[in-house]
């Protein structure tokens, strides 16, 4: 049995050395699939990391699609690469919980603001030591606070340009939002 095998790997090596021969300098050889057998093209995502005009367009059309079915049977349906699909999705996501969360901070900044502004006018109307003492506690409290909120990363480059990208387009793509 150990005879036959290696007498079969020894063939195979020969007829696989036959068929190592050298092209030309120069030509290359093409490589042919059977008709069946073509290659598959799969989604590569840009190196940048950025969202184009065209991959959100794409997005929005597969979001169009999917009623009552799932992305990715939406993004076939479509003709688009579902690969493709999830990653618009997860950049679009990120680019928006970067705008709520930016949105969010202005808020909150305003509220404080407003409070603090509030406070320190009633303080100016007040007499008596004991509000005076409450008011200036309450002035002292809320400062801390704020400070103490951190301030916020700066956000990687790609996901502030895709962030531009989808504000943009922000009513559209909510509108096809799950």
């Amino acid at each position: 049995m150990r005879r036959l095998l290696a007498a079969v790997a020894c063939c195979l090596c020969l007829g696989l050395a036959g068929q190592c021969r050298r092209a030309p300098a120069g030509a290359a050889r093409p490589i042919r699939l059977p008709g069946a057998l073509q290659p598959i093209v799969r989604f590569q995502p840009p190196p940048d990391g950025l969202l184009t005009e065209a991959g959100l367009d794409r997005y929005v059309r597969v979001r169009r699609a999917s009623k009552g079915r799932s992305d990715e049977e939406a993004a076939r349906a479509v003709g688009v690469d579902p690969e493709e699909f999830a990653w618009v999705r997860a950049r679009v996501v990120e680019a928006t919980v970067a705008l709520e969360g930016k949105r969010i901070r202005a808020a909150s900044e305003e509220t404080f603001a407003r409070t603090l502004a509030a406070l320190r006018q009633t303080r100016a109307s007040v007499k008596e030591k004991e509000t005076l003492r409450s008011i200036d506690e309450q002035i002292a409290g809320l400062e801390r606070e704020r400070a103490s909120l951190r301030r916020p990363e700066s956000l990687p480059v790609s996901v502030a340009a895709n962030a531009k990208r989808v504000a943009a387009r922000r009513a559209e793509l909510d509108s096809v939002s799950p």
